[in-house]
């Protein structure tokens, strides 16, 4: 589909809409940018009644004493991020589009999922901060969306004055708010994530995620070879039969179960091109028969026989594409220098550890492995001490949602499916904007609750001196993250 019509009506109707709407609606809609801001009475009087509740003064001051703890783990992390990203190919690095939590503009955020989950990340966002100014006796003036085309945000509108008059600590009190009610909503839309992921059941098999095999399609299900059961990923891997020979798979294909007649063998999914495979004339869809006098009948023995030479040394490798038998004379290269010259400094491998320049895949695929990606859903502790941050990567790598291909490696329904993706983004996008709000930089919420912190009230010029070092160097920590890997 064309998409650049469309984008052209949208933008011209909203040109429209938007001069329509500055013009006869003075009092309730002002210009925000390209955006409409829609001045309302009827969130104030919802505030006020929510703001009467008890419950409103220890949430309030619990993430006005959190924020410092809170700041400086964020800080931590920005140190260890900007530490790893030292170590990012320039090949690799993640366009600037993932700087920001905006579905249409981040790619790994679903357009859909991603609205809704931010119109509530920031609405109930702003919401607090309206309820923690009445809490102190603050008016509320106006509440209102933020638009640009759709809803993209709400408001809240304290009295600036009154704010000015109040103490600091009741200002810094009022900021904490708003990115503590999203680390609440986060806790919250994560557990029931967690909670609804029990509900999937994962089907037997080997699932495939890609194929250079034109036998074996994406979406695939691989559940026998040779009447050999197999239930998930890892049975397949630990197949050790005669490579090139012809084996009957069972799959489940479409909710069909078919049965398929496919070489056996390490399959040459990719070549790296000026290195030794390439070189030689090996071509991809090939199966690696032998390596000198090793027979190759999976992919582990085909790591172990690589690790019995060195770069420099030569080897025959065999080589069958279901019709004839070729034989290479291969020169083995450096895996460390072709790390190296990928942009990974220093890489965890010896140098004269061989390379040939290929990758490598049982029956020419790539696989997915259900169980493991369904403990994570269900327990991001699974992954090791860094899982919840693998679950929180988990749209990097357009795993969440799952390319509709891959649905069918779990039993169930369509509804709970989208719950799950709806819970997954309202935690998803509540962290994100709660994290970045807690960042202790002006104008964030973070930088706010610095600023009027009571102990640094006495010398105003020691204060902004220190806020504003502070704001520099979180500033610049987010900026090396986005730009050494370029570089």
């Amino acid at each position: 589909m064309n998409w650049l019509p469309i984008i052209f009506i949208l933008i011209a109707a909203w040109i429209i809409v938007f001069y329509l709407a500055v013009t006869l609606l003075k009092s309730h809609v002002s210009p925000y940018g390209p955006a409409l801001l829609i001045k309302t009475q009827a969130g104030v009087k919802t505030i006020e009644k929510v703001s009467k509740f008890k419950f409103w003064d220890y949430f309030i001051s619990f993430f006005y004493y959190a924020m410092p703890v809170l700041a400086v783990a964020t800080v931590i992390l920005l140190v260890y991020e900007a530490i790893l990203v030292v170590s990012i190919p320039k090949s690799a690095a993640p366009s600037l589009s993932y700087a920001l939590a905006l579905p249409g503009i981040n790619p790994a955020i679903p357009v859909g999922f991603g609205i809704v989950g931010l119109i509530v990340a920031v609405a109930l966002h702003e919401a607090s901060h309206g309820i923690a100014a009445r809490k102190f006796n603050i008016p509320v003036k106006s509440t209102g969306l933020l638009w640009l085309i759709i809803p993209i945000g709400a408001f809240v509108e304290p009295d600036e004055e009154e704010m000015k008059k109040v103490e600091p600590k009741i200002r810094g009190k009022i900021f904490a708010a708003g990115p503590g009610m999203n680390v609440t909503l986060a806790v919250i839309f994560l557990v029931l994530s967690i909670l609804l992921a029990y509900s999937f059941v994962p089907v037997q098999g080997a699932p495939v995620q890609s194929s250079v095999n034109p036998m074996i399609l994406p979406g695939d299900i691989i559940q026998a070879v040779d009447g050999q059961s197999i239930a998930n990923v890892g049975a397949l891997s630990d197949l050790s039969l005669a490579p090139g020979s012809y084996v009957h798979l069972s799959l489940i294909r479409n909710d069909h179960h078919i049965t398929e007649t496919v070489m056996y063998g390490v399959y040459v999914t990719a070549l790296v091109k000026n290195y030794p495979a390439y070189d030689a004339g090996i071509t991809a869809g090939s199966v690696i028969i032998s390596v000198g006098n090793h027979t190759i009948s999976n992919v582990t023995a085909f790591e172990g026989v690589l690790s019995l030479y060195k770069a420099g040394q030569s080897v025959m490798v065999e080589t069958f594409n279901g019709t004839i038998f070729k034989y290479y004379n291969i020169t083995f290269a450096s895996k460390y220098s072709y790390l190296v010259s990928s942009g990974i400094p220093n890489p965890n491998i010896s140098k004269d550890y061989p390379f040939i320049g290929v990758d490598v895949s049982l029956f020419g695929v790539g696989l997915f492995d259900q169980f493991s990606y369904l403990n994570l859903l269900r327990n991001p502790a699974s992954a090791g001490p860094l899982g919840f941050f693998v679950y929180l990567g988990l749209p990097f790598h357009f795993e969440l949602p799952l390319p509709p291909s891959l649905l069918s490696s779990f039993y169930s329904n369509f509804f709970s499916l989208n719950l799950e993706y709806l819970f997954y983004w309202l935690f998803w996008l509540n962290f994100a904007l709660g994290l970045t709000n807690i960042l202790p930089i002006v104008p964030l919420d973070g930088g706010y609750v610095l600023l009027n912190t009571p102990s640094l009230q006495k010398n105003k010029k020691a204060r902004d001196a220190i806020v504003a070092t502070v704001s520099l160097l979180v500033l610049f920590l987010i900026l090396w993250e986005f730009i050494i890997p370029h570089i």
